[in-house]
């Protein structure tokens, strides 16, 4: 892999990974994280240049900008996660909240491939479509 994550872009990747991916309980435990966050770098790896500086731009508008929605002037990640969370949903809905959706692609596109995700939303490996008439038919 020849591209890497450097840190700041990681440390604000996992913070953000942190609120999205939260539930009741909390943020997802730290090795599903750090899964997260390797997987999401060989992804850019291989995606090139302009899924990089999409990701990283976004990443820049979230840590600058998504705390002072909610009137706080230090970074995301120094954030708790239940700020960032709040902080978060109010910056996408700003004219600079587009800058979310690209993050939250591509984090959702490696989140959903880990081996826990399909428990986690309650697939039970069986189509949707199973036993419909035009299937059948």
């Amino acid at each position: 892999m020849s591209w890497r994550m450097p840190k700041p872009l990681r440390f604000t990747a996992r913070a953000f990974a942190e609120a999205l991916f939260a539930s009741d309980e909390g943020p997802p435990d730290a090795a599903r994280l750090d899964w997260l966050l390797e997987e999401t770098e060989d992804f850019l790896a291989r995606s090139g240049f302009r899924a990089q500086a999409v990701f990283q731009a976004s990443m820049l508008a979230l840590a600058t900008t998504a705390p002072l929605t909610i009137g706080k002037p230090v970074p995301l990640p120094l954030l708790d996660w239940r700020e960032r969370i709040h902080a978060i949903e109010k910056f996408e809905r700003t004219p600079l909240g587009l800058a979310v959706l690209g993050a939250k692609a591509m984090l959702c596109i490696v989140w959903y491939e880990h081996p826990e995700a399909a428990r986690e939303i309650g697939f039970d490996g069986k189509c949707m479509d199973e036993g419909h008439a035009w299937r059948q038919g």
